[in-house]
């Protein structure tokens, strides 16, 4: 019996070619787009979950109280764990590290040579020992037991093999920055689990210093969001215990400097991936990617259901011929689902072929997203096998119900009606509008999301971005005039300036504390700082309300304010606060200009109070502005000067405008994947429309040749068919238009600038979806409108 019913089941496919390969091809579709977000849910949610002691381990942050609003970081202060360790010995381990972006190293070669490496996209760490205490690694050579001395350092196994080709790189030497000898003592694994901390090359926090050039910081008056503590709390001292005391360690060494620091909240490990204030990723984001999977699914599964309906007419007199010989109701219903089941086998095939091309797209398109390595992991095929059970129940349930309920001398009668089969146009109906719902939520997603990235690309952010150039420069007062002179030499170069980080936009921010002109207090709010050269502002167009320019200094002795600024300080007009005086660490800036407001950060944020000074010491990139042209060659002559002024660090140079786009690199993600997957939405419910209207032609065919013979023209034969599915696809709107409005106002509430959701959103949204659809219905309909009626006539 089984045999027969594969038999029979192939047999259909062959006969109803076009109906399968819309079944398969959507069903396909959606369990190949379910496995991706499956994939990227998973990489998230099982980040840094594989370390034995995740459940212990605790991250010490810090949290600003500001009169705007709280201000979270990750890091504490350099003294942080010294501290911690001293006031509660009881606390099973506390370990500090600092993180080293885009790690450049030198590695001593044959003769004296030297070849510099810089770690693109990748993290270092300075840290203690007891960090591999708490994190599992494994060693392929060596170990951390001698991170306790200066001057060492452990590397991932593919850092190794590209250094010293080979893994086993144990007691070899490089230098940190290309100038601070460190020993290698020891290899670890490359990362296979999913981890934020995935540092590939380790130097001994005992190495920091001497790395730096300069003396650390030793009190609670300076944080950096690259410092973080770790903690493993046990039975003895619990995360609870440490919410009760951290209002006494907090009130004895809170510094001036530190007066707003409220608390050192600490954060699970399991939590850090999805805590929002410090970067995270947002789970309310993961659950709308699942959701997204999950709408996909029913898609494909209502497509089924639609078509399978659609021809039951079609195999009515099959079921009549098997329940007169014998066939119950149940034998049936398992015959019409194995169909179901072999059609679901054939599109779980092509659906891993498109999961498999979708990963490698997946990497290039969304920046390395996420990674997949398991493919045989139980959870895996727990997920794919309860995906085709779901689907299977879904796609068949309903129709092995409607064909093994017919009624045997209705059905030889050739009597049942469209009507009698499942309900007729009324199911399909609210099928095809559930369909065309979620895809019209997708498409108003995708136009809103387009709109919001076309306006942060073309908004004026108040600076100039086009043919700027920057370079990180070492930390070296004596060099600056010399390169600076050289650099503008190059006929290319137009403008040169430096400044203390990137450009605006860059999220490089660093604030401070202060006190205004004759207050006795500080501020309670705190004001970002930028030390910069006095052409600076001419290299960024930035313009002057009151004022003049900063003269050439190398300390700090006068300021720029910004018009925030002005206003929080209580000023109406930017001449009020021109004389008044700025007190900062030991300086007193007089304010001499006040700048024109400018995006200092992402439109995600509000433009903060600013001030703008000279101070030589601080200045670490330099800032170009080149003729356009042969960017290559001024790329080349600047890489020239630089290595011969600066020999022992890494020449790269950056495009402003490049830094900008790189700087909603999450935004663009978040584009990629509502566009891909609005796109698969609407040609699933487009294909099951064309099965549909395939279905509505075989129908109407006689009914078409009729009304041919009585007058009726080729335009009132194509409403026939266009006047069904405009009403569905009219209410399907009505449905979508508060889902996406709702989703995508929260979403846009992350931006301080950001567009407005007019009508116009959804009347393109809305017109899109018109056009597929047409497009999708207008070739069958336009043929059937056009055959001739005799032939009509005779097809019944």
């Amino acid at each position: 019996m089984l045999r027969n019913y594969i038999t029979i089941a192939l047999r259909n496919l062959r006969k109803n070619g076009a109906y399968a390969l819309i079944n398969i091809t959507g069903l396909g579709l959606g369990l190949g787009c379910a496995l991706l977000i499956f994939a990227l849910v998973r990489y998230h949610y099982q980040t840094d979950r594989h370390h034995a002691r995740a459940d212990q381990i605790y991250r010490i942050t810090t949290k600003f109280k500001l009169p705007d609003g709280d201000f979270y970081t990750p890091g504490v202060p350099f003294v942080f764990g010294k501290t911690l360790r001293t006031d509660y010995p009881d606390i099973a381990q506390v370990v500090m590290l600092d993180e080293w972006e885009e790690p450049m190293v030198a590695v001593p070669g044959i003769g004296g040579t030297e070849t510099k490496f810089k770690e693109k996209h990748a993290k270092g760490a300075f840290v203690e020992p007891g960090f591999f205490k708490l994190f599992d690694y494994t060693w392929l050579s060596g170990g951390p037991a001698e991170l306790d001395q200066p001057g060492t350092v452990v590397l991932e196994a593919n850092l190794a093999r590209q250094y010293f080709g080979t893994e086993n790189a144990v007691g070899k030497t490089l230098k940190l920055l290309a100038r601070y000898p460190v020993r290698v003592v020891g290899v670890f694994a490359n990362y296979r689990d999913n981890t934020d901390f995935g540092y590939t090359i380790m130097p001994s926090w005992a190495s920091e210093e001497g790395a730096a050039g300069t003396k650390l910081p030793t009190d609670f008056g300076n944080t950096n969001s690259s410092t973080l503590c770790f903690v493993l709390f046990n039975e003895r001292f619990t995360a609870a215990n440490w919410a009760q005391q951290m209002p006494v360690f907090v009130k004895k060494h809170k510094t001036k400097e530190a007066i707003n620091v409220v608390f050192f909240p600490a954060q699970k490990l399991a939590d850090i991936h999805f805590a929002t204030d410090y970067g995270g990723v947002s789970r309310g984001l993961l659950a709308s990617l699942l959701a997204i999977g999950l709408l996909l699914i029913g898609t494909a599964c209502i497509n089924f259901v639609n078509l399978a309906t659609a021809q039951a007419l079609n195999r009515s007199r099959e079921v009549g011929v098997r329940k007169v010989l014998g066939s119950t109701q149940g034998q049936l219903f398992s015959q019409f689902m194995g169909e179901t089941a072999l059609i679901v086998l054939l599109a779980t095939g092509l659906g891993l072929l498109i999961f498999s091309y979708g990963l490698q797209l997946a990497q290039v398109h969304l920046h390395g997203a996420f990674k997949f390595t398991f493919y045989f992991e139980p959870s895996v095929l727990v997920w794919l096998g309860l995906l085709l059970v779901v689907v299977v129940g879904l796609s068949g349930l309903y129709p092995a119900l409607v064909l093994a309920g017919f009624r045997p001398v209705v059905a030889l009668a050739g009597r049942l009606t469209s009507r009698q089969v499942g309900g007729g146009f009324s199911v399909r109906r609210g099928l095809v509008v559930t369909q065309f719902a979620i895809s019209q939520v997708l498409v108003i997603g995708l136009v809103v999301v387009s709109s919001q990235l076309s306006y942060i690309r073309n908004k004026d952010l108040g600076f100039r971005q086009n043919a700027i150039m920057t370079v990180e420069v070492p930390n070296d007062p004596t060099k600056l005039q010399t390169f600076k002179q050289q650099v503008q030499a190059l006929p290319s170069v137009q403008k040169f300036s430096y400044s203390m980080s990137g450009p605006p936009q860059s999220g490089n921010v660093s604030h401070t504390t202060f006190r205004y002109d004759t207050r006795p207090e500080e501020e309670k709010w705190q004001l970002q700082q930028m030390y910069c050269d006095a052409d600076y502002l001419g290299l960024y167009d930035l313009k002057l309300l009151a004022g003049r320019n900063l003269q050439p200094s190398d300390t700090a002795r006068e300021a720029l304010v910004n018009e925030v600024f002005m206003h929080k300080v209580g000023a109406k007009t930017p001449a009020e606060v021109l004389g008044k005086i700025i007190h900062n660490n030991g300086h007193n800036m007089e304010i001499v200009g006040v700048l024109k407001n400018y995006n200092q950060q992402q439109l995600k944020s509000a433009i903060n109070p600013l001030f703008v000074s000279t101070q030589a010491n601080r200045y670490y990139n330099a800032n170009l502005q080149v003729q356009t042209g042969n960017f290559q060659q001024v790329i080349g002559q600047l890489g020239a000067i630089y290595n011969k002024a600066y020999p022992d660090s890494y020449f790269e140079s950056h495009f402003v405008d490049d830094q900008i786009e790189a700087s909603y690199q999450e935004e663009q993600t978040m584009g990629s994947l509502v566009n891909f997957f609005a796109a698969v939405a609407l040609f699933i419910g487009c294909m099951g429309l064309y099965g549909l209207v395939l279905f509505m032609v075989s129908q109407k065919t006689k009914e078409i040749g009729v009304r041919k013979v009585l007058g009726a023209s080729t335009g009132s034969i194509l409403w026939l068919f266009g006047r069904e599915f405009s009403r569905l696809i009219a209410v399907a709107f009505v449905l979508a238009v508060p889902v996406a409005w709702w989703v995508m106002s929260g979403w846009l509430q992350t931006f301080q600038y950001k567009i407005t959701l007019s009508p116009g959103i959804f009347a393109l949204a809305l017109l899109a979806t018109v056009v597929v659809a047409a497009l999708t219905v207008s070739f069958q309909s336009i043929r059937a409108a056009l055959m001739n009626p005799v032939k009509s006539l005779r097809s019944e």
